[in-house]
């Protein structure tokens, strides 16, 4: 049998730990395939200082995505101590009881220990539950926490490889019927690298969005808000997000839904309750000019077909006048000759 030369095990180890470092420089290297930034520029970090404090992997701008961001930290000293105490006893043990170079003595044989296997699986049982509580409250009473007064209302479709938005008017709200009537805002729609729409909403004010899907399943995912939910063809998933400061975000698409998938972005523009207010009445002005102009030209159109007569016009109906004269003289001297044969 053939054994590998000294120092042979450790050279192939050395080679496998390069091909991870190998594929990291090259995805960091690689072009970026579009314009469309979908978050900050920092790099990801734990211990680092962003605008929301420390431990959040980046900036996030939603008050929903920082009550569920604020989890990363804690979360991650608990891995992180369970790690160091698992693998520590790990390398503890193989180190101190491995074979020695002489002697071939066991060392002592150990079956079972009720008290140690009491302690850790106690120990782990208590850690899940302490995080299942933490992380359920911030779910139930901050991310999924609904209000009843909403800044905005965007009804949000996402089909391949785009979006459609339509704004509705947050105080038409029916509420047995849950639905509300049109703001008057144009529809926005959009896809592709160069189409992606933009979405405008209000800082400080919650906004509803109602996500569904026309074709297969999407998802509508903003890495700055901390947030992503699936649109799926044939329901309606609610929920709110209010944004914190004033920007620009990019948003993507996080599921698989075609060969176009990676096209699939949007924008959003938070900006202040009164910019946003002043935007909606832009939008449904615009609008309405757009409709009046359109009025206007079709009711000029049909003025110039029915309106003041052409020269060509002018000239067949004077012919006509000069026509019709003649044929009343021709009919008046007629009637003049027959009255003065019946009188001779």
């Amino acid at each position: 049998m053939r054994y590998p030369a000294p120092g042979g095990w450790k050279n192939r180890l050395a080679k496998l730990a390069v091909l991870p470092l190998v594929g990291a420089f090259v995805a960091a290297c690689t072009e970026q395939a579009n314009d469309n930034p979908t978050g900050d520029d920092a790099a990801p970090n734990l211990f680092g200082e962003t605008a929301n404090g420390i431990g959040f992997p980046h900036e996030v701008v939603t008050t929903e995505g920082i009550a569920s961001a604020g989890l990363y930290l804690p979360v991650f000293i608990i891995a992180a101590i369970i790690f160091v105490l698992v693998e520590g006893l790990l390398l503890y043990l193989v180190l101190r009881y491995r074979k020695r170079s002489t002697g071939d003595d066991l060392p002592e044989q150990t079956h079972g220990n009720n008290l140690l296997e009491v302690i850790w699986t106690a120990i782990p049982m208590v850690i899940v539950f302490v995080v299942f509580v933490v992380s359920t409250n911030v779910l139930i009473n901050d991310v999924e926490a609904k209000s009843d007064d909403h800044g905005a209302v965007v009804d949000v479709t996402a089909f391949r490889f785009g979006w459609i938005f339509d704004y509705q008017d947050p105080a038409t709200l029916e509420g047995e019927a849950g639905t509300y009537e049109p703001l008057g805002v144009p529809t926005i729609s959009g896809g592709g690298r160069e189409g992606a729409p933009e979405m405008t909403l209000p800082v400080g004010e919650p906004v509803l969005i109602r996500l569904t899907a026309a074709d297969v399943i999407h998802s509508w995912y903003v890495p700055s808000f901390f947030f992503k939910r699936d649109a799926i063809p044939g329901r309606v998933n609610e929920f709110e997000i209010t944004v914190e400061q004033p920007g620009v975000y990019g948003g993507q698409c996080a599921e698989f839904c075609g060969l176009a998938h990676g096209d699939m972005f949007f924008t959003v523009n938070a900006v202040s309750p009164d910019d946003y207010d002043a935007w909606v009445a832009e939008e449904q002005s615009g609008g309405t000019d757009a409709e009046t102009d359109t009025e206007t030209a079709a009711d000029a159109e049909a003025d110039s077909e029915v309106g003041e007569p052409s020269d060509a016009d002018a000239e067949e109906r004077e012919a006509e006048g000069s026509d019709a004269e003649t044929e009343d003289g021709e009919e008046a001297e007629s009637s003049d000759e027959t009255t003065a044969e019946e009188e001779a």
